[in-house]
């Protein structure tokens, strides 16, 4: 396996499996040249099912443009989330617990996407009945361009490296994500060291 490819495993909720998820960078001769990797569309009634970690799956179900902000539902959470047209987190609405808010937005992704783009975000992140809030900066670079397998199939995508930090505080993470301009999704995300991630297993197109 070349260096840069990207191993990790994803199991579907109460089963007991093992499903590689592999990502490898691919040359344009290989893979094509990269699609133009614009903003994505979706209609309401799209689904996408991801794989939190053991048998924590998260689905999300789209339900249109709310103030020019794409709508997430997440009916086992019982939240709703809302994206720039960049898919750039703006807040969580919970139905039991606190809202979140992300001022601007949080800089996960901005398009268009190609290899050796950079872009950072300085944001604030409250809850609902905090006062105060916390300043936080996201610095992003696209790796490479590659192939994307999964439970969900096998895409073209782009990784993402992104570096994290609270301003005035100490550490800084490290995430990892991959976007599949096929889906309109990041369909892996993980943060390096923690071993936290999250896998893209199942998508549903509205009919």
């Amino acid at each position: 396996m070349r260096p840069g490819t990207l191993l990790a495993t994803a199991c579907l909720a109460l089963a007991a499996c093992e499903t590689p998820v592999i990502y490898e960078p691919a040359s344009d001769a290989a893979a094509g040249a990269p699609p133009a990797a614009e903003r994505p569309g979706f209609a309401p009634g799209d689904e996408f099912w991801f794989n939190a970690g053991g048998s924590d799956i998260l689905v999300e179900v789209y339900e249109g443009l709310r103030e020019g902000l794409h709508a997430f539902r997440r009916p086992l959470q019982n939240e709703t989330l809302y994206y720039t047209p960049d898919m750039s987190l703006v807040r969580i609405e919970r139905a039991f617990g606190e809202d979140e808010y992300f001022d601007p937005d949080a800089g996960e992704l901005a398009f268009p996407l190609a290899p050796g783009k950079t872009w950072s975000r300085t944001y604030r992140v409250r809850s609902e009945n905090t006062v105060f809030s916390t300043r936080r900066r996201r610095d992003c670079e696209v790796l490479d361009y590659g192939r994307f397998q999964s439970e969900a199939g096998q895409f073209l995508a782009y990784r993402i490296a992104c570096s994290a930090s609270e301003l005035g505080a100490a550490g800084l993470s490290q995430d990892e994500a991959i976007y599949a301009p096929a889906v309109g999704r990041v369909v892996h995300a993980r943060t390096l060291g923690s071993g936290t991630a999250f896998t893209l297993i199942d998508h549903l197109r509205a009919e």
